[in-house]
């Protein structure tokens, strides 16, 4: 009877190691999926704002070539953008620019 309490202690224990181990993994498991989640949503807003039509008014911060300039768009990100061969420099301010 003592031999058949140890060996149902042993057995538990060994379980209770066993739920411990999976119980690891399993948050493990969840932070990843945590991550990929918002990785996966931030990728679903960058295709949405690729594909959305219409101009986005921003204003020039720097000019990093002749035909590429970094713009702050008036709803927060910042774009890479070129500029047309028939805008003069003579004509355009640097403050407010339409972006297509």
């Amino acid at each position: 009877m003592a031999d058949s309490r140890e060996k149902g202690l042993q057995d538990y224990r060994k379980k209770l190691l066993e739920h411990k181990e999976i119980d690891g993994r399993l948050k493990e498991l969840r932070e990843q999926l945590k991550e990929l989640t918002k990785q996966y949503e931030k990728s679903e807003n960058d295709l949405k704002a690729l594909q959305s039509v219409g101009q986005i008014v921003g204003e020039v911060l720097k000019q990093l070539t002749e035909e590429k300039f970094i713009v702050k768009a008036t709803n927060g990100p910042r774009y890479v953008v070129g500029c047309r061969r028939q805008v003069t420099e003579r004509g355009q301010k640097y403050t407010n620019i339409t972006v297509s």
